[in-house]
């Protein structure tokens, strides 16, 4: 492999080439000239980047696939497709899959599989055997067979004993416990956020409550411990200012966001479309706005897909019986730049790249001269529009289709493959 990133804006504050406009020379996955300008010697495949920008590669940190288990839902390969699309080299992988990421074979499986992908793929081990609340995996073998962290991914770990202990036993080698607060079965059949929505819609609604006292205790417990938490995903802004006082003492105490949920808000659920069901669920315009501001102001750390794909049978049925989630890999940069316009570049890689990582304790790729190309290509300021074609999940519920975006991907480098979007 050989090409040449023409006029590009390099933005890795870690870089001596820093906001600096130059062309980069990539030859067989390794970075090997950075230059104002750089000869085409004939053999390179060249790619124009004036007014844009590369940074060191994405990573998502909550996305699920379907394999094993479900792979009519999303396999490896399409799912490292759709994140190599939405501009992600690097993605955290969650354990809900059948039968669960729950031991080492199965982190094996995955690491095994997803080795010729484009995408480094990160497998995270489930906290419960087969995720199911009750009994403790062995969290020590995942870590040493390569599980990059530990959840019940959209199970919520309920039991208070059990999550005291799986932070405790993560401790010794610096791993990190996600825990996502999305417990709504306290109120029975709930399938939307708790307020004015719920009631023209005549459902019953999950109150933002349960989601606020779900993080006061993990965050005790991690403060407990001293141990890493990491609130997956936030939707509320209640528990705004408890992750800020953690933060504020000191504690490791980390959390992201969705970026569905800074994009759409509860309105979007008028007309019953499942394609918004969601949990955490969507909450108020004034949740969205605070969110919003958290992201900007470091608050939240990390902007995620939460990428949770299903086929067309699991969303066009009534929607109290529909499944919660929604496939957004393709679109996080655009939907997040949408909400968030005033963001700096400089932000953008922070969020994107250099926290995700830094909360999982993985080396981070930089721009320099002798290093494995690994960088994400993107335009801060156009708009487009998603069509069907571009995506490249297996997913069907993708509200996103249709809908006007700023910010767009132009392609990654990784492993010593190209991939355009």
């Amino acid at each position: 492999m050989h090409c040449i990133l023409q006029g590009a804006t390099i933005i890795d504050p870690a870089s001596q080439h820093h906001r600096s406009t130059v062309s980069i020379r990539i030859q067989n996955g390794v970075i090997t000239e950075i230059a104002s300008s750089i000869a085409d010697t004939g053999d390179a495949q060249l790619i124009d980047l004036k007014g844009n920008f590369v940074s060191p590669g994405w990573m998502d940190m909550l996305a699920a696939f379907g394999d094993p288990g479900h792979e009519y839902r999303e396999t490896i390969q399409t799912g490292a497709a759709a994140a190599a699309k939405g501009g992600f080299t690097a993605l955290g992988l969650m354990p809900n899959t059948q039968p669960a990421l729950h031991g080492k074979a199965e982190i094996e499986y995955i690491k095994n599989h997803a080795a010729g992908q484009l995408t480094h793929i990160f497998p995270y081990g489930a906290v419960t055997h087969n995720r199911e609340g009750k009994d403790l995996t062995e969290i020590y073998d995942m870590h040493a067979a390569g599980a990059m962290a530990f959840t019940d991914a959209d199970s919520a770990i309920r039991d208070a004993g059990i999550l005291l202990r799986s932070l405790q036993y993560v401790k010794p080698f610096n791993g990190v416990i996600i825990n996502i607060p999305n417990d709504h079965k306290i109120v029975g059949n709930a399938n939307v956020n708790e307020g004015a929505m719920s009631v023209q819609l005549g459902m019953y609604g999950i109150p933002d409550i349960l989601e606020e006292l779900m993080v006061i205790r993990d965050i005790k417990l991690a403060e407990y411990t001293q141990s890493h938490l990491h609130i997956g995903i936030v939707s509320s802004a209640k528990v705004l200012p408890h992750i800020r006082a953690a933060k504020e003492k000191g504690l490791s105490v980390t959390a992201g966001v969705a970026a569905y949920q800074l994009y759409f808000d509860e309105t979007e659920l008028h007309d019953y479309n499942a394609h918004y069901k969601v949990n955490p669920p969507l909450r108020t315009a004034a949740d969205k706005q605070a969110l919003r501001e958290a992201v900007a102001d470091g608050t939240i750390d990390v902007v995620c897909s939460y990428h949770l794909p299903h086929d067309n049978d699991s969303k066009d049925v009534e929607f109290e019986y529909a499944a919660f989630g929604m496939a957004s890999l393709e679109v996080v940069f655009g939907a997040m730049r949408s909400a968030l316009p005033n963001i700096s570049p400089e932000q953008i890689v922070n969020i994107l790249a250099a926290k995700p990582r830094n909360i999982l304790n993985i080396a981070q790729p930089g721009i320099a001269v002798g290093n494995t190309a690994d960088i994400t290509m993107f335009d801060a300021e156009t708009t487009w529009t998603l069509q069907q074609s571009d995506l490249r999940s297996k997913a069907s519920n993708n509200p996103f289709v249709g809908k006007t975006l700023k910010g767009k991907v132009l392609g990654v480098i990784n492993k010593g493959k190209i991939s355009i979007a």
